[in-house]
């Protein structure tokens, strides 16, 4: 069976990679859309994901697992 934490880490990796990604597209995409038109009238885009990551939890792992079964 998987680590709950790790699933959980991997994820929140996983969604400060995308964060990164949509930032990048943010800034490409007015690149692009220069030579197409001139037009103001565009709609601005609005964030879409939280802009405050969440803290960093991979120090649970640190800590020894109780068991409940000998």
């Amino acid at each position: 069976m998987r680590d709950v934490y790790e699933v959980l880490r991997q994820k929140e990796l996983e969604v400060s990679r995308l964060e990164k990604e949509v930032e990048a597209l943010r800034v490409a995409a007015p690149l692009l859309a220069d030579g197409e038109a001139e037009d103001d009238r565009q709609p601005t885009l609005q964030r879409a994901v939280n802009a405050t990551p969440q803290p960093d939890h991979s120090g649970w792992q640190d800590k020894p697992k109780k068991r409940f079964w000998p």
